[in-house]
């Protein structure tokens, strides 16, 4: 089983089926598109076609504990944020009143009047549907796009060498210290280690014989990647892709219908504030 971030070939429809361009394009729609949209209605229309993707990829769900963690330890900066639109004229297309309706509002001497009210929930949902929408198109790339893939699509594109370099590595660096991970922790639990504590100073007092370990090999690790650079002359030559970037029908299908609802969402958003609040 893959591990988090790591690609995996299966027989889906999405590994076998579906061009790296057209993934790219796909995501870097719906990431435009979640960006500008603060509407939460908006964003759950993202969520269900990428509820569809991750059932047709096969995605572990288990790669979305990290994004529920996400969420929960975003809660705290994402309502400071929000407690303070309690002006009416923040909002575009909700009812004025309805949107400034205070649900637990107080109002401050310096800051003056902040607190949750219909709106700024909704700001709220929209914020944190973002991160799960982002995550889940990320995930799904990320799950059935091989390295190779990539890197010759980005070289057919024509992107710098160093960009494609960079992106390579970080494809391989994660999965790589997950296992680096994995094995310093086999290793300490059979000398009878552990970190279930409730108490913060010990868990970082245990954390020690986790932390060392860890910083030596990702030393390694590092050093490992730079010989291999070395060795494989990169940036001596020209690279060219192994395969050449050949497109299907339904690659230019769900290009076409990406790019012309993307380009709608655009229209509504900046003519009649579709997606704002």
């Amino acid at each position: 089983m893959a591990y988090w971030l790591e690609y995996e070939s299966r027989d889906t429809p999405i590994h076998k089926g579906v061009q790296t361009l057209t993934k790219l394009v796909v995501f870097g729609c719906i990431g435009l598109l979640a960006g500008l949209w603060w509407d939460p209605r908006y964003q759950l229309l993202l969520v269900i076609p990428a509820i569809l993707l991750i059932r047709a990829s096969k995605l572990p769900l288990g790669w979305f504990k990290v994004v529920a963690l996400a969420i929960v330890t975003s809660l705290y900066p994402v309502t400071l944020t929000a407690i303070g639109q309690t002006n009416p004229n923040l909002f575009k297309v909700l009812d004025k009143t309805w949107a400034t309706t205070p649900i637990a509002v107080v109002t401050l001497p310096i800051a003056g009047r902040v607190g949750l009210t219909y709106g700024s929930i909704m700001w709220m949902l929209a914020a944190e549907l973002r991160t799960l929408v982002v995550a889940s198109y990320a995930f799904v790339f990320i799950y059935t796009t091989s390295m190779a893939e990539l890197t010759d699509t980005l070289l057919t594109l024509k992107v710098p060498r160093p960009v494609i370099f960079v992106v390579s590595i970080a494809y391989k660096l994660i999965p790589q210290l997950q296992r680096v991970v994995d094995h310093i922790l086999s290793a300490q639990r059979l000398r009878g280690w552990t970190l279930r504590y409730s108490n913060p100073v010990k868990i970082v007092r245990r954390a020690m014989p986790l932390m060392k370990p860890l910083m030596r090999r990702a030393a390694m690790l590092t050093e490992q990647i730079t010989i291999a650079t070395e060795i494989r002359a990169f940036g001596t030559g020209k690279p060219t892709p192994t395969r050449p970037l050949k497109l299907n029908r339904i690659d230019y299908a769900i290009m076409g219908i990406t790019i012309g609802l993307t380009l709608i969402g655009l229209y509504g958003l900046a003519f009649h504030n579709a997606g704002l609040l």
